[in-house]
């Protein structure tokens, strides 16, 4: 019996190999029953503006194929989850984006007796999320915007 489920794991596994990553994608939201929220032009204008700000703000991201344990949390500032940049937000993998959530502040450390100092920019990380018409949700200060979404 267990040779049998090995064979199937290794046919299944053999199977995902061969399918594109967005199939892969297309697959889960089929299964999941998710609902588009966000194209790719929304996700490249976001993108974008984001590059007027005074800083890239701090993020966190969920791809549509994987666990949302795996995603780390907002648990305290942070200097930067993520780059707003080709390589560390896989930028053109739009179809993959389920979530991402956003912070738009960080600290700076001034040193081991000073208090760090939150440095902010959610008026002007709200105003990108208006002037794109980009959905969103906001809970204490941190920002989802959902590129799929349960029905």
């Amino acid at each position: 019996m267990t040779s049998v489920k090995n064979g199937l794991k290794q046919e299944i596994m053999m199977e995902r190999k061969k399918k594109s990553r967005k199939e892969l994608v297309l697959e889960q939201i089929e299964e999941r029953g998710l609902v588009s929220y966000m194209n790719t032009t929304k996700w490249k204008e976001l993108q974008n503006a984001i590059d007027d700000l005074p800083f890239p703000p701090p993020y966190v991201l969920k791809d549509v194929c994987k666990d949302e344990a795996n995603v780390p949390k907002f648990d305290e500032d942070v200097s930067y989850w993520g780059l707003w940049s080709d390589e560390g937000l896989c930028w053109g993998h739009y179809f993959a984006i389920e979530w991402i959530k956003v912070r738009p502040r960080y600290t700076r450390h001034r040193g081991q007796l000073v208090e760090p100092e939150i440095i902010e920019i959610t008026d002007e990380f709200v105003e990108i999320l208006k002037k794109y018409n980009i959905p969103y949700e906001e809970e204490n200060g941190v920002y989802t915007i959902y590129g799929y979404r349960g029905a």
